[in-house]
């Protein structure tokens, strides 16, 4: 049983890992407890034994823990007087511990339990110094291992190592210059650990100064500003630190930041210095209370310390109360009234309430601006950009809760600039005068404008310069002085009640001697190559030294300038210099101006002489050249002198001409730039000088050769450069005295204007330039070489300075056209029109379709998206065009092309000609759609006829067949003929008006008649009416009345019931004269125009006569007549008949229903204008062609 237990207990031990057991027991010792104090790892298990005295006690134990009673499972019986317990799962503990106790009835026994972690390793070392003699290092220990941890710290270049306890930082001597290798361990009853070797350079390190302390805060000299004082703190560094201080300012109610800013200084490090701030405020400091705080910053360059700089800890707040926080008992205006303030600033205005009132409205002059709440009694307004004030200044205005009223007036200006440019000069060494821009005006006036005053130093003499002011943009002040010398000390100050500002000078009379110009210069002499010019001084300055610069200016714009040392004198002395070294004839404007010995400042310039030097002979041979032509006349030309080598205006130019080997001479004298002479074929030398009224100029000799055969070289291309030419030639002979390149400036003008230069013997090329070149113009160039006996020809070239696109177009013809080709030619553009060298052509050609035979319209400018067949031969002057279209027309163009672009276009047409197959089809295709559309057009008319009959020629009803006719109560009365017979409408007067002879016979003999109710029927009679009216039939020869008529009829037997008026119409042009018998014209004025059947003839036995039918040309409706029933001749129609007249058209009817397409020329049916010939009537009745009443 006891060896169980002991192997139990083991068993027991070794399931208990890293747990210490400090002042063990023996188990077997009564009274005791196995651990007193138990340091273990958190979640570990660990057995505990309790040994008691009294036998038995082990049945009775109880264990507690932390004051919880553990549950007896955890409990085991070792024997009569030992308990085991088993504390499984450790908890982490306070850092006190728990308590483990076991008890019995009489005894008890108690051990302290300690959980924790075995340390972290140490990490993060970073090492401090604030004094550069000790350094702080410090390290991340990790975890909290919540117990007891000591650290060491080991210096590796020592082998020192240093215990530190719990804290985790040391504190080790500061080398500069030195590296630290440092290794941290930690240690705890739970285990050890090292870290790695940290090796740290001085830019490792970082340098964090003490926190500075801060002493007081108070008011500025002005409202606005606030002081702040602090320690230095320099004795504490031992050296001499620059440190940067940044001080902080907030507002205390809100703790809001208004300014930051920084102070730099250099430390003492023998003794403790107090530094002051002033802070500027935007509002007046009693607006509201202000809290400051201070820390620091090491500022020594990275020579004396390489490594990290940090900011020090801030220092504790001092504030400075403002009004609203104090017991005041009047509310007040901030800034206070009368205070002059900045412009431009941006300033706050405060309203601070009395205690126990508020501020409900806060304003600035007109500006409509929101409040800012500082506290409770407190309010602003902010004003960015304060503006100046007008000379009353501007009022701020406080409404407080009370409804009190409360301001301040305000005026804004700017203070006083720096009295700029102070100088201070004398002019006649009596009076000091002195000069300064005052720089911007203030805009303060009355008491608060500027003050300045002039002090002389060494006198400390104060001269007030009220009166300078009034002198603007420069203020002026005079000091007199006594003896013209001495040094003196001048100081300008300026003052206004927002700054003051001076300027000093130090003056020595002698260097700011400024004099006055010299007075009444003129000439005295001059020549050809000098001037005298004199002078006086306007003020006294005898025995003064003085330097007077003359400055010529030539009329050719060079200016010369000249010194002279003089001595001052008095008034009435003059002073003479001459002037050498002049051109002849050449105007020079001369001004003279002094400056004293100490060169101060010159004077003004004197007044400006005008002089011209006499003439002289020219100073300068001319540059002459020539042309030979064919028959022996050479054209001498020369430069024309320029006014500097002329001396004065040429007069004459003289040409000496000898033969050589001979002493004949020739001699001509021009006033022009060339000359003409005629040579034989020897040689000859040309001399040339020109002549003025002083002289002639050295001579200039040109050598003609002798008369040789012409040399035929071929033109070379020149290069152009844009604004000349590179010419390059070769040498002919080995002594050569020179080359000339001549050319044309106006190569197509008549006057050549030749031009030429020359080059030395050692040349080879040359670049040509002349202000004369055009681009676009041809030049031609000759390069010639001077030998013994005269210039040859070298060289020939031609070009253009820059190339230009030709300015014409080629003038295109046609030559040849085919069915599918044409042939073109182009003439040669003129050489003035090239304007480049022509490099090849460009033809273009395009078809023009056509629309119903008209040409589609086409831009003028098609070619510029046609692509161009392209000639790269300059000297080709044709081209076929292949592949086209027959009978086509075709817009054909060329265009040359340079180097500078392609010349313009000019476009013709021509077309090919048509195929004999095309022409075969063009004439049977259209002749086999005519005659098959004949043919479907024939049949479908020939199924159609029916439908184009009712449509196109409609059948006119048969009036024998209307069924009114075959009424058998409208046929009783009438006669077997089954005509409608209107008996009661039988016209009674006819009357037919052709010509004005027969109008004013019917006229005549109508007067014994009946005057129609309507007047106005005589005018229409005037102007070629005709009237019909008809007659009553008698009864008594027909039989009964036709009732059809009767009933309407009227009841009075003389009016008759209805008449027609036939109107012949006339056309605006129309005068009261004879119309042609062949073209009367008449048309129905009203009514209709009844069929009327002729009456029976009174020469006759009174037998009806045979009525013939018209036949009718054509359906439609004939008029019935009898052919006699009236004549023309008479304007009387014969007595009634009993014969019937006709049946009647429609009532309605206005125009003769005889359709147009029955009448026929032979007929004479044919109306003219809108009514019918009267000869139609005649024609018709004197052929018997109207039938019976039967076929109406």
């Amino acid at each position: 049983m006891k060896l169980w237990v002991l192997f139990e207990f083991v068993l027991l031990a070794l399931l208990s890992p890293g747990c210490r057991l400090t002042n063990a027991q023996n188990a077997s010792r009564c009274g005791s407890i196995s651990v007193s104090n138990l340091v273990a790892n958190v979640g570990s298990n660990y057995n505990v034994t309790c040994s008691f005295c009294r036998a038995g006690a082990a049945d009775q134990v109880q264990w507690e823990y932390g004051g919880t009673l553990l549950p007896n499972s955890h409990y085991t019986k070792v024997n009569s007087n030992v308990s085991l317990v088993t504390l499984v799962n450790l908890r982490l503990t306070s850092r006190k511990g728990r308590n483990l106790t076991c008890m019995s009835e009489e005894e008890s026994y108690t051990a302290l339990i300690q959980t924790g972690y075995p340390p972290d390793v140490p990490r993060d070392v970073k090492c401090v110094t604030q004094n550069f003699v000790k350094l702080v290092c410090s390290w991340n220990p990790g975890r909290d291992t919540n117990i007891e941890t000591s650290y060491s710290s080991c210096q590796e270049s020592s082998n020192d190592c240093k215990q530190v306890g719990t804290a985790n930082f040391v504190e080790l001597d500061f080398f500069i210059f030195e590296a630290l290798i440092l290794r941290i361990s930690a240690v705890n009853h739970l285990g050890r650990k090292t870290s790695e070797s940290f090796r740290m350079e001085e830019s490792d390190f970082v340098f964090m100064p003490y926190t500075p302390e801060l002493l007081r805060v108070f008011k500025g000299p002005s409202d606005f500003q606030l002081t702040v004082e602090w320690n230095e703190g320099g004795a504490i560094y031992d050296l001499d630190l620059n440190i940067i201080f940044q001080i902080q300012v907030l507002q205390t109610y809100k703790m809001q930041e208004v300014w930051m800013g920084n102070y730099s200084s250099t430390l003492d490090f023998t003794r403790n210095r107090t530094l002051q701030l002033t802070w500027t405020s935007d509002m007046p400091l009693q607006c509201t209370s202000h809290s400051v705080r201070i820390r620091c910053i090491g500022n020594d360059s990275d020579f004396l310390f390489t490594g990290v700089r940090a900011w020090s800890d801030w220092s504790p707040l001092l504030t400075l109360d403002g009004q609203d926080v104090s017991n005041q008992t009047n509310s007040k205006v901030y800034p206070v009234d009368g205070t002059v303030l900045k412009a431009g600033s941006s300033l706050a205005f405060c309203c601070v309430a009395e205690e126990g009132n508020g501020v409900e409205e806060l304003s600035y002059g007109s500006l409509n601006l929101s409040t800012i709440a500082l506290s409770k009694r407190s309010q602003a307004v902010r004003v960015q950009n304060i503006s100046p004030s007008i000379q009353s200044g501007t009022n701020v205005v406080c409404v407080l809760s009370s409804g009190d009223y409360i301001g301040a007036v305000i005026y804004v200006g700017y203070p006083p600039d720096t009295p700029g440019n102070l100088s201070c000069e004398t002019r006649d060494l009596q009076t000091l005068n002195c000069t300064w821009d005052p720089g911007r005006l203030t805009g303060l006036t009355s008491q608060r404008s500027t003050i300045y005053i002039l002090i002389e130093g060494s006198s400390q003499n104060s001269l007030p310069c009220e009166e300078a002011t009034r002198i603007y943009p420069y203020y002026w002040c005079g000091f007199p002085i006594s003896n013209g010398s001495g040094i003196h000390n001048i100081t300008i100050n300026a003052k206004n009640p927002l700054g003051e500002a001076q300027s000093s000078t130090t003056v020595d009379v002698t260097r700011v001697f400024h004099p006055f110009a010299p007075h009444q210069l003129r000439q005295e002499v001059k020549t050809s190559e000098s001037v005298t010019v004199s002078w006086s001084d306007k003020v006294d300055y005898t025995g003064i030294g003085l330097l007077c610069e003359m400055v010529i200016s030539g009329d050719w714009g060079r200016t010369m300038s000249h010194n002279y040392s003089v001595t001052g004198g008095p008034t009435d002395a003059r002073h003479t210099v001459i002037l050498n070294n002049l051109r002849a004839n050449t105007g020079y404007s001369i001004r003279a101006r002094y400056l004293s010995q100490h060169f101060w400042k010159w004077s003004e310039w004197s007044n400006v002489l005008n002089v011209t030097t006499e003439q002289a002979a020219p100073s300068v041979s001319l540059d002459v050249w020539r042309t030979i032509m064919p028959d022996r006349t050479v054209t001498i030309y020369w430069k024309p002198l320029s006014a500097t080598d002329a001396n004065g205006p040429v007069l004459s130019y003289n040409i000496t001409w000898t033969k050589v080997g001979s002493d004949s001479k020739s001699t001509i004298a021009t006033s022009k730039t060339s000359a003409q002479i005629h040579l034989d074929r020897a040689g000859y030398v040309v001399t040339v000088v020109a002549q003025n009224s002083a002289g002639m100029s050295p001579p200039s000799k040109i050598r003609i050769p002798p008369q040789q055969d012409d040399e035929n070289l071929d033109s070379e291309k020149a290069s152009g450069t844009g604004d000349g030419f590179n010419v390059t030639w070769q040498r002919h002979q080995a002594q050569s005295c020179g080359y000339t390149v001549q050319w044309c400036n106006f190569p197509s003008s008549p006057v050549c204007n030749l031009d030429w230069q020359k080059f030395p013997s050692n040349s080879t090329r040359a670049t040509i330039k002349s202000d004369a070149f055009q681009t676009g113009v041809r030049y031609n160039l000759d390069v010639l070489e001077c030998r013994d006996d005269g210039d040859y020809l070298l060289k020939r070239q031609v070009g253009y300075t820059r190339e230009l696109a030709p300015s014409e177009a080629p003038k295109l013809d046609i030559k040849e056209t085919t069915e599918d080709s044409v042939k073109i030619e182009w003439n040669e553009i003129p050489v003035e029109k090239r304007r480049g060298f022509i490099e090849g052509f460009k033809v273009y050609y395009r078809k023009l379709y056509n629309d119903s035979a008209a040409i589609k319209p086409m831009g003028t400018h098609w070619w510029n998206t046609a692509k161009p067949k392209t000639i790269n031969n300059s000297d080709t002057r044709a081209f076929k065009i292949t592949g086209l279209e027959s009978g086509t027309t075709y817009s054909v163009a060329v265009s040359a092309y340079t180097g500078g672009g392609d010349s313009p276009r000019k476009a013709v047409t021509v077309t090919t000609p048509n195929s004999s197959i095309a022409l075969i089809l063009g004439i049977t295709l259209p002749l086999v759609g005519i005659i098959a559309l004949g043919v479907m057009l024939s049949i479908f008319c020939y199924r159609k006829q029916e439908w184009i009959k009712e449509t196109f020629y409609p059948e006119i009803p048969d009036p024998n067949n209307s069924k009114v006719l075959q009424d058998g109560n409208f046929l009783q009365g009438v006669n077997s003929c089954k005509t409608l017979e209107p008996k009661d409408c039988t016209p009674n007067k006819v009357q037919v008006v052709e010509e004005k002879q027969i109008i004013a016979e019917d006229v005549k003999e109508d007067k014994d008649e009946d005057v129609p109710e309507d007047a106005s029927d005589m005018e229409h009679l005037a102007e070629g009416v005709l009237s019909y009216s008809p007659q009553r039939a008698s009864t008594e020869t027909s039989g009964e009345t036709n009732p059809a008529f009767e009933a309407s009829l009227p009841s009075s037997p003389s009016v008759h019931p209805s008449e027609v008026t036939y109107t012949i119409l006339r056309g605006p042009g129309y005068h009261q004269q004879e119309a042609p018998e062949t073209e009367p014209e008449e048309i129905v004025k009203s009514g209709y125009q009844p069929q009327i059947h002729a009456a029976t003839n009174l020469a006759t036995d009174q037998e009806q006569p045979e009525v013939k039918e018209i036949t009718p040309h054509g359906d439609g409706y004939q008029p019935q007549m009898h052919h006699k029933s009236w004549s023309l001749d008479s304007g009387d129609f014969p007595p009634p008949e009993t014969e019937s007249i006709g049946s009647p058209t429609s009532i309605n009817s206005q125009a003769f229903l005889i359709p147009e397409k029955m009448l026929r020329e032979d007929d004479g049916l044919k109306p003219s204008g809108r009514g019918w010939p009267l000869s139609f009537f005649n024609s018709e009745m004197s052929s018997n062609s109207f039938g019976n009443s039967n076929n109406s």
